[in-house]
């Protein structure tokens, strides 16, 4: 019987220990993530249009178009233009 009330000790300690962490990680995402989150989340998209901007620019600048030239900004709008077709075709058949 006391090997039995013992491993309930444990067992109950235990349990507190996480329940304790739990408890302590809500506290911290919501005072130190949870403010931050739409900060980040902008930070995130930022750095994506910059990435797909210059992922555009290599392109046009690959095809032999240099910046600045009309061929180059239509070269822009053009593979914007096919990026958001494939997007859109992604999310419709994502959509079934």
């Amino acid at each position: 019987m006391a090997t039995k009330a013992k491993v309930r000790r444990v067992y109950d300690n235990v349990e507190a220990a996480l329940l304790a962490t739990l408890l302590a990680f809500v506290i911290y995402f919501i005072v130190f993530t949870l403010p931050n989150m739409r900060k980040i989340s902008e930070q995130n998209e930022i750095a994506q249009v910059q990435e797909m901007a210059a992922e555009k620019a290599s392109y046009c600048e690959k095809f032999g178009m240099k910046a600045g030239t009309d061929k180059y900004n239509q070269c822009l709008l053009d593979l914007e233009e096919f990026r958001t077709n494939v997007e859109k075709g992604m999310s419709d058949r994502s959509e079934f």
